[in-house]
């Protein structure tokens, strides 16, 4: 493709885009749910030329700018106060869940373990785009906006990591050695702590060194230079050696936007930086949640074998299984903060208790998006049922970021106990009968 069609397909998708976002804002509806139906729409008529959303799209141009921008952007005293929720909801949690879906899929649906574990992690990475545009909208709580943020940036890194570590047992499974599939797991968990630990430690070199070069400087337009230089810089230095690009540059920006902020940066700076790396997010996801409604046409869906019957089958069973892992995290959180709330009571420790209407909210605000498209579109073609793998991943994107996405502003503004607190509350969020008993 030359440069003036490129150009052109910019122009146009933007266009559309603009036009989608301000009509959503008439009718109050999340601009990226708007732009996903529009997208869809304008696919399934053929108004659009034929662009996809390709892996190295997502992968190498949008993905490493709206992963600076989540962890440059968040709010680090938040992220600080509910930081054990955040950490089992993107940790053990995120394992929890994957073990469900991989467990069911195996069980029910006979594939492999490697190939259930591998779509697993597929369908683990949660984008909170759409939910969080609808909380701004609606004035929900700043704190159960953190933890759902929280969670999507660290569960991202997490994922992708076993992205690569389940696909490399797939790969080396298939060699035919007779301990391969011992040998497969060893490697795979090896590829695992390599990828993960060695992105860290890149991340937090990346983003201290600069750090103490934004300490030297005091023009906003060259530290907005700097950190456009580390997002993508430090993406390309992990992925040419072979480490969880992901992890380094969420690790390179929550060091930056931190440590890097505070010490070097003028409040001028700060500004001119934060308003960039707004309207590059902002930009970014205009542009991939119009392909991905384009990506969503169901006309262009590959069948399984067996036909129309079996693809329906297969699309339902993989949004069932998702919804069920998501119920048994959000249960298990339930439970874990009782224990915590007990254990407060009997003045064990400090606790962060998670009401009931907040429970269900972080159940039904599971979307996944773009990057569960990007990584089932990267698979080798040599994978075992990958067209099994491709048809349950657009399912639950499609249900998620449609049904769920669209029905959560009903389910918002049934409770009140979500509403933003006064300034002066404290940082335990209040319980849904406190709040009733304050109206009261």
């Amino acid at each position: 493709m030359n440069i003036p069609s490129i150009e052109g397909y910019l122009v146009l998708f933007l266009a559309i885009a603009l036009v989608t976002i301000v009509a959503t804002r008439r009718i109050a509806v999340p601009y990226t749910l708007g732009l996903v139906i529009v997208g869809l729409g304008l696919s399934i008529f053929g108004f659009l030329p034929d662009v996809h959303l390709t892996p190295p799209l997502v992968l190498f141009v949008f993905l490493p700018a709206l992963l600076f921008e989540g962890a440059w952007s968040i709010r680090w005293h938040l992220v600080r106060a509910h930081w054990r929720t955040i950490f089992f909801l993107a940790g053990p949690g995120l394992l929890l869940s994957l073990g469900i879906i991989a467990s069911i899929l195996h069980v029910l649906d006979g594939l492999d373990w490697g190939t259930a574990f591998l779509l697993a992690a597929i369908l683990s990475p949660t984008d909170p785009v759409a939910v969080l545009s609808l909380f701004r909208q609606l004035h929900i709580d700043e704190r159960l906006a953190t933890i759902i943020e929280g969670e999507s940036l660290f569960n991202d890194g997490v994922a992708g990591s076993l992205y690569q570590t389940f696909l490399a047992v797939v790969l080396l499974a298939q060699q035919g050695h007779a301990s391969g599939g011992l040998q497969a797991w060893t490697e795979g968990i090896g590829t695992f702590l390599l990828e993960a630990g060695g992105a860290i430690v890149l991340g937090l070199l990346v983003g201290w060194l600069m750090s103490l070069i934004v300490k030297q400087i005091d023009e906003p337009l060259m530290e907005m230079t700097l950190t456009l230089i580390t997002a993508y810089g430090v993406y390309l230095v992990a992925d040419r050696f072979h480490l969880s690009a992901i992890v380094a540059v969420i690790v390179a920006a929550l060091v930056l936007g931190n440590y890097g902020r505070r010490m070097g940066m003028s409040e001028q700076s700060q500004v001119a930086v934060d308003q960039f790396w707004s309207i590059l997010a902002f930009i970014a996801n205009a542009l991939i949640f119009l392909l991905v409604g384009v990506q969503l046409n169901p006309l262009a869906l590959p069948l399984a074998p067996g036909g129309e019957i079996t693809t329906l089958l297969i699309a339902v069973f993989a949004v069932s299984v998702v919804l069920v892992a998501r119920l048994a995290l959000v249960l298990v959180l339930a439970a874990r903060s009782m224990l915590m709330l007990s254990s407060r009571l009997r003045g064990m420790g400090p606790s962060q208790r998670i009401p009931r209407s907040w429970q269900l909210v972080i159940f039904w605000s599971g979307l996944r998006g773009a990057l569960s498209l990007a990584l089932v579109l990267a698979l080798p073609s040599e994978i075992p049922h990958r067209s099994v793998l491709v048809i349950s991943t657009y399912a639950v994107v499609f249900f998620t970021l449609l049904i769920q996405g669209i029905t959560l502003r009903w389910l918002l503004k049934r409770f009140p106990s979500l509403q933003a607190p006064p300034p002066d509350e404290g940082e335990n969020p209040p319980s849904d009968k406190q709040i009733a008993e304050k109206s009261i």
